[in-house]
């Protein structure tokens, strides 16, 4: 039975299952986002928090259920310059590697729209792109010779140039220090606050999920909790959501 489209909704799974090698990850996974919400989604180790970014992405596909982003299938949707991406290891790179973050930022223009970014444009874009990461001042330096910090926010940029409505990103914090985490979700928080962008993360820094998110969704036991009341969830509640029994406060989509 087809869904009925929400015109809000960026992405929505209906009855996804997941398997690899037969084995299952995720079952009757249901879960909806609308546009300009800030989901987190956390949960121990081994639990495929990647593995549903990934399939909200296309980078997998379900063995059963449906994907929609802006309410199309995902097997017919093309529209990829409403989608920014930051993978898992984003800001892994060779240290000799003699680009200019400007040329790393330029790169992410969706080769389908390259066309439409010739000249004065593109060099505009980019520019605001780099503003939007706060990194501005570092167009001219090459790529190898910043921080961990400095360079996940490169691939931000990067992400931004297309202008996307939606940003998912895979654990962009893992590797950098306490500081430079903080200002990357503050940075984040800023983006969908004031920018309208919606934003789901996969992370392991819980106290910046609760702080920054809206919603919490924590994969576990092959499924999606959501908390939607923040306020209520306390350091038990934590404990719960990272592999505990699951509390009252938590709805099984």
């Amino acid at each position: 039975m087809a869904y009925p489209y929400n015109k809000r909704e960026v992405v929505r799974l209906v009855d996804v299952t997941f398997a690899y090698n037969g084995s299952p990850v995720l079952e009757r996974v249901n879960l909806a986002v609308e546009a300009g919400e800030f989901l987190a989604l956390i949960g121990p180790n081994g639990a495929a928090k990647s593995t549903l970014l990934k399939i909200m992405v296309g980078l997998l596909r379900p063995k059963v259920g449906e994907v929609r982003l802006f309410g199309q299938d995902i097997r017919r949707f093309r529209d990829w310059h409403r989608i920014g991406y930051i993978s898992q290891n984003a800001s892994h790179i060779n240290t000799s590697f003699p680009a200019t973050v400007a040329e790393v930022v330029a790169s992410g223009y969706y080769s389908g729209l390259k066309g439409l970014f010739e000249g004065s444009t593109r060099k505009r874009m980019v520019d605001e792109a780099l503003e939007l990461a706060g990194i501005k001042e570092l167009a001219g330096r090459l790529i190898g010779e910043l921080s961990g910090g400095q360079r996940q926010k490169v691939f931000l940029a990067r992400a931004l140039v297309k202008r996307p409505a939606a940003l998912f990103l895979d654990e962009p914090t893992t590797g950098i220090d306490v500081s430079s985490r903080e200002e990357f979700y503050r940075l984040l928080a800023h983006l969908n606050r004031e920018k309208g962008l919606t934003v789901i993360i996969v992370t392991h820094d819980i106290g910046a999920a609760f702080s920054r998110a809206q919603k919490i969704g924590c994969v576990r036991d092959r499924g999606v909790y959501i908390h939607e009341k923040l306020s209520e969830v306390d350091q038990d509640h934590i404990a719960e959501v990272l592999g505990y029994r699951i509390g009252e406060n938590h709805v099984y989509l």
